[in-house]
Order: structure tokens, then C-alpha cells, then sequence
């Protein structure tokens, strides 16, 4: 019979505040608490009298709470405190949404999402048995994945450490009654009622009620990883509660079968009936990152292999000089160079979709040095033009991982080669196509620099020679094509500049141009594509022209089509980023006239597309970064709508904060400080809103150092300068109303003079906060001019609007 705890819904436990009961588990009720002293979220197990501990069993629970919260590890769900009331206790929890790894299993998911979930979990073994604490209790139904993707093991802090005194027999240990099931109910996870309670991932030591290591958790991790690759359970149970102990004590598991043999081996290593037989923590770790790195290491042995292949072939060119062994050395040349354009060129293409284009770092160093050691002048058309297009696809591969100057100096011999090929023979058209590309690769690497009047010449190069083609083809699509590049590129050169209405012109030709390629050929997927990349890079700079209608019509437009590709494709990563990023520009516009709802609609949309790109690698930080910003964005619309999303929003900021911290720690740069600093401009106004001025103050003096860090470094960042635009007003406002006006001034004058030299002083948001910063300084007539002005570029953000309609006296204004 279950005796409820009163109900609690309202009430007030220490600092915890009851907001909502989330259901109940074998110990008694969960509720979903706010911790009023911190301002956070919390589950708040009540334990019913007659689950209540000891006092030494307390005090050891509380002993290992600590412990575990010293850790503050990310897999690892953390007991934040125990709370002793007349009627009964309480265990205060860190508040976990998600899903249960059964149900997770029961949805589906694929070999690398099931690898990854287990580096997690042991990851979380390592750090308790680091700390002698055994789980006792390891199962899929103890195990979280997050909204997040984070795996987060539960029950930790009513494990026993190792070689405690009174160790609890077996059935006590698994009683769907007792202290060592779950601490959350099924509700409140999604699960179903599972297998909690059964010894069905039971080791055998423990199923004879022996004293339990940290080898136990290892068996049972290896029963767990075995249902996780299988979809099966690792046992036979019988009938009777007796038959599953015999079984259990027995160490009886059954065969894994059609798996690949390293995990296989890894299962029977864990499974071993000695505890001594196992591999530790740290151990299996290691063996788990060697079967997820063994892709990798045989795509760099074929390479390795491959590049043998092409210094051999190019060695013997050297060696010989006479007639026959020149000609064969030549041979041996071409197809090492065609061996060269596989590996740069084929491979990529398989490997970018998974995120792995890391394989190809040594081969991309060692072909380089290889191209630089050819002289222009001693090869043939068609073998320069082969050098030409390797080395631009090794420069494409540099640039996706972020190696700028290593992809300009592979573009700028690429431009060299392809040079030299077209003065052999001008009117070869794929010659000099070829050239038209390499003088793009260097304007674009030259762009990304910085160097914006460099960029514009090479792309006038590009253009010239593309408008040539296209006029000695007319209706070619080969050639079309690369007159739509030619005026998109100029685009972004003049967009570089400043000259923003020249960049419009371009862009809205190549809109035309890619309308028209598309409207032939309708399933020319390559087509569709190029025309969503027109016309989002038409949508920003309406944006940065004040068109924030125009600009939300290019963008929503962009949107159908990335969709359409995502959908096409659905395992290609690539096509699901660039939806996201299209989805992040869509969510902005839609917010800055005043569509709220669509925009947080949209920006869930973004969020659960980088959460499963975060979710397929841990190690990728781009992927990881990605989903951090989309919580900052879906916060940031909950937000503009009012206070009724603040427990999410402060959900979300929260995750976000977390992962952006730990990225800049190991890579600071300017663009994730900047990021990092949005999130805490968005920390302190939800702070503001609670009434925590303290809190607020504290995020907002760290946002505006962030972003001036982030400032410093890149000058021309209009983001950066957007959230130390807006951090500096909110503080100032914040100093206003406690009586610090010459701080509060001196820090708005501040504002208004970097609203005035952005570069790019188009951005509305950093004019909104300009005009704020204007009343702080008592020049109404400036601010409203100010206004004035975003309201006649369409300017509806709701936080605007509300804010001036009411300084104004002016009807609310409409979307």
C-alpha cells in the first residue's frame, strides 16, 4: 500500500519552493522545486517515513553526496542536498529532462550513438571509482540522456562506497521498495516501469550478497553495453524471483551475436564471473575510445599507403633522365596525381557528412609539400591543371576545418598552376574556367582575412572570366552557374566594404540567375541549393539596409529549400547544418518584426537539429557550439514573450552557459566569448526579472567583459558589439535606479559613441540600445529621432516596441 506524503504543491521546504509534483517512485513522491536562494530548478524526492535512514546511514549518504558534488561531473546526476522536515525527508536533486536509456533504446538509434552513450556512462564510472564509489545499481533504467544529448547516470548518491560497512543483501538491494532504485519515477522520465528491481544486470558477487567493488558496476556496465548493441537482454531470466538470484549468482549471460568483434571482446572481458578478471574504469574507457577511433586509423593507413604510391612514382621522375624512363616516370606522375585527387577530393566527400575530415590531416600536409616541389615550367597543360584542382580541394578541406592560412597558401599555388595552364592555350574554356576558380578560392580565403579590396580583385578575375564563358554559351548550365557565382561573389566583397546597396544589386541578380537554372531543371538539387545561398545572403543585407520585411521574405524562402535537401538526405550533416544556421537567420527576422511565436517555433526547430549533430559526436566543438547557441536564441524568444517561459528559459541558459564555458576553456575563441557573453547578458536579464539585482549585476559585469575581450580581438564582430551594446545599457538602467547617475551616464555615453562606430551601425538591436542609452543622457530628441528611424524600417521587435509605445503613449504597434 503506498502512503502519500501530504500534498506539497505551494508550500515552501527550507529554500525550495514546490512548484509542481512530477510523480512518484518506490521511496515516495517527486516534486519539481525551485531553489529560491539560487534560482534554479530542482527535483525534490520526498522519502516516506518508512524509507527515512538511519542517522548513520544519513550521514553516509550525505558523506557521498558531497563527495559526488565535489566532482560536478557532467554525467553524473548530483544530489545537491538532504533536508530533514517533522513529517519526512527530503533529497534535493538536480533536475534532469529527457528520456531513460530503455525508452531511448526502444526509439532507436544507431551503432555511433549507442558507442557514444557508452564512453559517457563509463566516463562516469571513472569518476566515481576515482572517488571509491561503487553504484550497485547499474542499469538502462538508472541511465538519462538529456534533452541535450548529455548521458547523466542516476542514483549515485545512494550508492554504498566500496567496502562500506553493512553492505545490503540482494534483496534489499533491488526491492522496488528500497532505497537503491530510482530516484525519479517513470513519469517523470518518459519510461515505462522497465526492469527496475530485477537482478537482470546484477554481478554475480552481488547477487550472493558478497561485498561489492568497483568491478561490480564494470559487470554490470558490461550487461548493459551488451542490451544496448543487441536490443536484447543479456540474460535468460526464469519465472521466480529465486531462478533470476540463481541466475545472476551463476554469472550467466547469453551469446552476443552478428556483432563486430571488438565489442564483442570488450563485453566478454567486462562479463568475466571474477572480479579481478575485469578491466577497470579507465581501462575500458581507453579500449571504447580505441573502437570508435579504429575508423579513422585505417582511413589514415590506406592514405599513408596511397601517399607511398605518389612520392615513389614522383621519386623515379627525378632519378631517371632518359627517354623511356622519362615517359614512365610521367605515367607513374598522372596517376599519383589522380591518386591525389581521390584522397583530396573523393574522400572529403564521404567523409565531411560524418565529421571526420581530421583522417585526412596528414595527408593533406604531405601532398602539399609534394605540389610545391613541381616547377610550373616543366609540366604539361593537363598536368597543371591536375595540380590546380588538387591543391583547391586541399585548401577546401582546410578551410572547413577552420585552417585559414594553410588553405591561402594551397590556393595561391593552385592560382599559380592554373595560371600557368591557361597562357599554354587561352582558348581552352575548361582552362580557363579552372583559372576563374582558383582566382575564387583566394579571393574568398583573402576575404575571410579581412582583406576585403584583395578579395574584390580576385573576384572581379572570377567574374570577368565567368561572363566571358556565359556569353560564348549562352543556355550553358555549366557556365550559367558560374555567372551566378561570379555575381555572388562580388556581393560579398562589396558587402565586405560596406557598400552594402552594391552587394544588394549582386545578390538579387544572382537570385535571378539561380531562378531561372532552377526553374530548367527542377531536380537539379545543386540548383536549389545555390539559389537558398543567394537569397540568404540577400536577406542579410536587407537586414543590414533596414528591409527587415524583405529580409524575413528572402529568408523564409531559403528555409523551404534547405528543407527540402534535409529531408532528402536526412544522414547527410551537412545539409542539416546549413538548415540550421538558415533556421537561426529566420528566427531573428521573424523576432525583429514582431512574429514572436513563429520565432520560437523556429528556433526549436534549429535547436533539435543541433542537439542530434551534438548528440553524433561529442568531440566535434563546432556541433557542440551549435546547439549551445540555439538554447541562446530559443531562450531569447521565450524571453521577448514575457515571464510565463522563464523556468525553461532559465532551463536552457543554464545548458548553454554550461557548454560554452567548457568549450572556451579549451579553445578561447573570439567568436565563442562572444557567444559566452550573450549568454550571460541573457543570465542577468533573467535575473532582473526575478528580482535578483545581485545576480544580475554579477552576469551583466561579466557579459560586458566578455564582449569587449571578444570586441578587441575582432573589431569588425557587429554581434560582439550588439551584446556590449545591450549588457552596458542594462547595467546602466540597473545603476539609474539605484541612484548612481554619473555611472549610469558615463557608461550610456559609452554606448552612443560605439553605436556610432560599428561598422556595420545597421544592426537594429544595437540602435535600440542606443536609444536607450540616449534617455539615460537626457537627449529625448535624439532618442526619438533614433526610433524614429528602426520604426520606419519595419523594426518590431516586442521588447521595442512595448518599451517605446509606452515612452510615446503610442497605440502598440502591430507585426
Amino acid at each position: 500500500m503506498v502512503h502519500a506524503v501530504p500534498n506539497l504543491l505551494g508550500t515552501t521546504i527550507g529554500h525550495i519552493r514546490i512548484v509542481d509534483l512530477l510523480g512518484q517512485g518506490g521511496m515516495g513522491e517527486v516534486y519539481l522545486g525551485v531553489d529560491e536562494r539560487l534560482q534554479r530548478r530542482v527535483a525534490l524526492k520526498a522519502i516516506r517515513n518508512e524509507h527515512r535512514l538511519s542517522a548513520g546511514s544519513r550521514e553516509r549518504l550525505l558523506l557521498e553526496a558531497r563527495s559526488l558534488s565535489a566532482l560536478d561531473h557532467p554525467n553524473i546526476c548530483r544530489i545537491y542536498d538532504y533536508l530533514e522536515e517533522p513529517s519526512c525527508d527530503f533529497l534535493v536533486l538536480e533536475l534532469i529532462e529527457g528520456m531513460t536509456l530503455t525508452r531511448a533504446l526502444q526509439q532507436g538509434m544507431s551503432r555511433a550513438r549507442k558507442a557514444r552513450i557508452a564512453r559517457q556512462i563509463v566516463l562516469a564510472l571513472v569518476a566515481a571509482h576515482r572517488r571509491g564509489i561503487v553504484h550497485r545499481d547499474l542499469k538502462p533504467d538508472n541511465i538519462m540522456i538529456a534533452r541535450d544529448g548529455t548521458v547523466k547516470v542516476l542514483d549515485f548518491g545512494l550508492a554504498r562506497p566500496q567496502n562500506a560497512e553493512e553492505p545490503l543483501p540482494p534483496e534489499a538491494s533491488n526491492d522496488a521498495e528500497s532505497a537503491d532504485t530510482l530516484l525519479f519515477p517513470s513519469s517523470q522520465l518518459g519510461a515505462g516501469t522497465g526492469v527496475a528491481g530485477t537482478p537482470l544486470f546484477m554481478s554475480p558477487e552481488q547477487a550472493r550478497g558478497a561485498v561489492l567493488t568497483t568491478a561490480s558496476d564494470l559487470y554490470s556496465f558490461g550487461l548493459v553495453l551488451q542490451m544496448m548493441l543487441t536490443e536484447q537482454p543479456p540474460r535468460a531470466m526464469g519465472d521466480t524471483r529465486r531462478e533470476w538470484m540463481r541466475s545472476a549468482a551463476a554469472g550467466e549471460t547469453l551469446p552476443m551475436k552478428d556483432q563486430p568483434r571488438a565489442w564483442t571482446a570488450l563485453v566478454a572481458r567486462l562479463t568475466s564471473f571474477a572480479p579481478a578478471d575485469r578491466p577497470t574504469a579507465v581501462e575500458t574507457l581507453a579500449a571504447i575510445d580505441r573502437i570508435l577511433a579504429a575508423p579513422g586509423r585505417r582511413a589514415r593507413i590506406a592514405i599513408a599507403a596511397l601517399l607511398i604510391a605518389i612520392f615513389l612514382g614522383g621519386a623515379v621522375k627525378y632519378a631517371l633522365d632518359i627517354t623511356a624512363a622519362r615517359r614512365a616516370a610521367e605515367r607513374r606522375r598522372i596517376q599519383a596525381e589522380k591518386l591525389v585527387a581521390f584522397v583530396v577530393g573523393d574522400l572529403p566527400q564521404r567523409l565531411a557528412p560524418v565529421g571526420r575530415l581530421d583522417v585526412l590531416d596528414g595527408a593533406a600536409t604531405e601532398a602539399l609539400e609534394y605540389f610545391a616541389a613541381l616547377q610550373a615550367e616543366e609540366l604539361t597543360g593537363d598536368e597543371l591543371q591536375r595540380a590546380a584542382l588538387a591543391l583547391t580541394q586541399l585548401g577546401d578541406v582546410r578551410i572547413q576545418q577552420g585552417k585559414l592560412p594553410e588553405a591561402v597558401a594551397m590556393f595561391r599555388q593552385s592560382l599559380r598552376f592554373a595560371q600557368a595552364a591557361a597562357a599554354q592555350d587561352p582558348a581552352r574554356d575548361d582552362w580557363q574556367l579552372a583559372l576563374s576558380n582558383s582566382h575564387f578560392y583566394v579571393g574568398d580565403a583573402l576575404r575571410r582575412q579581412g582583406h576585403a579590396h584583395a578579395a574584390l580583385a580576385q573576384f572581379r578575375a572570377y567574374y570577368d572570366i565567368s561572363a566571358r564563358l556565359a556569353a560564348k554559351h549562352p543556355g550553358d548550365a555549366k557556365y550559367e552557374t558560374e555567372l551566378s557565382y561570379g555575381h555572388s561573389n562580388l556581393g560579398s566583397a562589396y558587402e565586405s566594404l560596406g557598400d552594402l546597396s552594391r552587394a544588394a544589386a549582386e545578390y538579387r541578380t544572382a537570385v535571378d540567375v539561380d531562378r531561372r537554372r532552377s526553374a530548367r531543371e527542377p531536380a537539379n538539387e545543386q540548383h536549389r541549393g545555390d539559389l537558398a545561398t543567394s537569397l540568404n545572403k540577400l536577406g542579410v543585407v536587407q537586414q543590414l539596409l533596414g528591409d527587415h520585411t524583405g529580409a524575413r521574405t528572402a529568408f523564409e524562402e531559403d528555409v523551404a529549400i534547405r528543407r527540402q535537401l534535409a529531408a532528402a538526405k536526412p544522414d547527410d550533416t551537412r545539409r542539416a547544418s546549413r538548415l540550421a544556421i538558415s533556421l537561426a537567420y529566420l528566427g531573428s527576422a521573424q523576432l525583429n518584426t514582431g512574429d514572436s511565436d513563429k520565432a520560437v517555433a523556429t528556433d526549436r526547430e534549429e535547436l533539435a537539429i543541433t542537439t542530434r549533430l551534438a548528440a553524433r559526436d561529442e568531440e566535434n566543438l563546432d556541433w557542440q557550439r551549435g546547439r549551445a547557441v540555439a538554447q541562446l536564441r530559443l531562450a531569447d524568444a521565450l524571453s521577448v514573450r514575457g515571464p510565463t517561459d522563464d523556468g525553461e528559459v532559465a532551463s536552457l541558459l543554464d545548458a548553454s552557459l554550461a557548454t560554452l564555458e567548457r568549450l572556451t576553456a579549451k579553445d578561447s575563441r573570439p567568436t565563442w566569448q562572444r557567444d559566452l557573453a550573450a549568454v550571460h547578458q541573457q543570465q542577468a536579464r533573467l535575473a532582473t526579472r526575478r528580482g535578483n539585482r545581485e545576480r544580475a549585476a554579477t552576469h551583466g559585469a561579466r557579459a560586458v567583459a566578455l564582449a569587449e575581450k571578444a570586441l578587441a580581438t575582432q573589431t569588425t564582430d557587429v554581434h560582439a558589439a550588439r551584446v556590449l551594446c545591450e549588457a552596458s545599457t542594462d547595467l546602466a538602467e540597473s545603476e539609474l535606479r539605484d541612484r548612481r547617475e554619473a555611472a549610469a551616464r558615463e557608461r550610456a555615453a559609452r554606448v552612443v559613441t560605439l553605436a556610432r562606430t560599428v561598422p556595420y551601425d545597421r544592426d537594429p538591436r544595437i540602435g535600440e540600445a542606443a536609444a536607450r542609452a540616449l534617455v539615460i543622457l537626457e537627449r529625448p530628441a535624439e532618442a526619438e529621432a533614433l526610433v524614429a528611424r528602426l520604426s520606419a524600417a519595419n523594426y518590431r521587435r516586442p521588447t521595442f516596441t512595448a518599451r517605446w509605445d509606452r515612452s510615446t503613449n503610442k497605440p502598440e504597434a502591430q507585426p
